[in-house]
């Protein structure tokens, strides 16, 4: 595997500047998890996609890292500077008031600010400039491009206020609003179509036009080591680490300290299975006042003498090992809100042999990616008792039955979530238009099957400061 270029080669003429939050310096959510996984796709297929694409210079724009940053880990940013600066690109870092909470309009209006004027420093020395930027923080970036200019911007929203929260917040609503209703008025701005639910989403609540849509689907780096299912002895090691009993069946959960993301529910649902089951919950907590929801969870399992494991911080191996374990029944996503769910793609993987079979609501995009009783279970989260009545029906699934609905999500996250060639459709899609349309996603060569030569850091414990991070030329 070859990832770099000689240093006194002149730029390539195109460059991919990828704009997140997170996954940089910081991986504590899907969105970082999306960030990861196009790391590992420059670290491991670039000259594929330079093949069919064109060669580029890809770089990362990132909020200013630091003690500020949550969950800020310097591994993590030494990891994305080793990918990057070898094919010729930078870490870029974006000032903003770190002293004020980062999830505000005013913070993002400045993210895309800085953004935006990263893209037009690029562009004096790169022919073109292709900018993904990711989700609500960056929503605003396309309006600060000049149409004139030789930018194009793929805004990629993951999800919005009116999925995740209710109600939905007027001030994250109105960004919303603005940002979609400018960018479908841009001839230099498309908006990915990362699935059909959030796309019907954007188009009916926010009146986006087909014509804007590229695809780019959510996906896997799929031969990443920490996608590959652990060795039974190794999942009870992770287990045993944090305490988590194997000798009844275990119900699994991931999430961070958020009303939407339901944890709250799995609690009261399986209380009245708690002489069947231990719940095992990864609660991350957040940056603000639902970091208090932690303990509130803890209270109410003891109050409900619950058996549970409820593991208060960011761990990848965690997940890993409980979807993996013979004695996990089901991986609950009990989510109020969500437009696709990493958690369920990576416990396709995880558990291919034994574990895990996912649980979650049948809303939003759940349906897009789980058909109930063939490759996951879903429930009808409206109906009273449902979620408890979903929890008995994956405990007392046979051995068959539970083979059955593993290998199918195996294969269908096979088939369906590579993230190398989503990347190589959008990145030929607006670098060669010309050549033979991409707009399926079907029939591309398999991934690379190599071994990957290193994994993104799994810890976020540290508080350093950051390197200095250098600047565009």
């Amino acid at each position: 595997m070859t990832m770099t270029r000689p240093p006194d080669q002149p730029p390539h003429a195109n460059a991919l500047l990828y704009c997140a939050v997170n996954g940089i310096a910081n991986n504590t959510n899907g969105i970082g998890r999306q960030t990861k996984t196009l790391l590992a796709t420059l670290a491991h297929h670039y000259n594929r996609l330079a093949q069919t694409a064109g060669a580029f210079t890809p770089y990362l724009a990132v909020p200013e890292p630091g003690p500020a940053t949550w969950g800020y880990n310097p591994a993590d940013l030494a990891h994305a500077r080793a990918i990057v600066e070898p094919l010729g690109g930078h870490v870029i870092a974006l000032p903003y008031d770190t002293a004020r909470p980062l999830w505000r309009p005013s913070a993002w209006q400045t993210l895309s600010d800085h953004a935006a004027a990263a893209a037009r420093r690029l562009a004096r020395t790169h022919e073109r400039v292709l900018v993904i930027a990711v989700d609500t923080p960056f929503a605003g970036l396309a309006t600060n491009i000049d149409p004139d200019e030789p930018i194009d911007v793929v805004l990629a929203l993951f999800s919005t206020a009116r999925i995740t929260e209710h109600p939905p917040d007027p001030a994250r609503l109105a960004w919303e609003e603005r940002a979609l209703a400018a960018d479908s008025q841009s001839t230099h701005v498309r908006v990915a179509d990362i699935g059909a639910y959030l796309t019907r989403h954007l188009q009916q609540h926010y009146h986006l036009t087909p014509g804007r849509l590229v695809p780019w689907p959510s996906g896997l780096h799929l031969t990443s080591a920490d996608l590959a299912p652990p060795t039974i002895t190794e999942a009870e090691q992770i287990a045993d680490r944090f305490d988590i009993p194997t000798q009844r069946p275990i119900i699994a959960a991931v999430g961070r300290t958020d009303h939407t993301k339901g944890l709250d529910l799995l609690i009261e649902a399986a209380a009245p299975l708690r002489d069947q089951l231990h719940l095992a919950m990864i609660a991350v907590p957040t940056d603000d006042e639902r970091a208090a929801l932690l303990r509130q969870y803890r209270a109410r399992c003891a109050q409900l003498r619950l058996s549970a494991t409820i593991v208060g911080h960011y761990s990848r191996a965690l997940p890993r090992a409980l979807a993996a374990l013979p004695a996990t029944r089901a991986m609950v996503v009990p989510s109020r809100g969500e437009t696709l769910a990493n958690i369920v793609f990576e416990t396709g993987l995880w558990a291919q042999r034994h574990g895990a079979l996912v649980l979650a609501p049948a809303l939003d995009g759940f349906p897009e990616q789980i058909t109930d009783g063939h490759n996951g279970l879903l429930y009808e989260p409206d109906t009273p008792g449902a979620l408890t009545a979903g929890l008995r029906r994956a405990l007392a699934l046979d051995d068959t039955e539970r083979h059955r609905i593993r290998k199918a999500a195996y294969r269908r996250v096979m088939a369906e979530r590579d993230a190398t060639r989503h990347l190589d459709t959008l990145l030929t899609r607006i670098w060669r238009p010309s050549t033979r349309p991409v707009d399926t996603l079907l029939h591309h060569p398999v991934p690379d099957a190599r071994t990957p030569r290193s994994q993104a850091p799994t810890s976020t414990s540290a508080t350093l400061e950051s390197p200095a991070l250098e600047a565009p030329p």
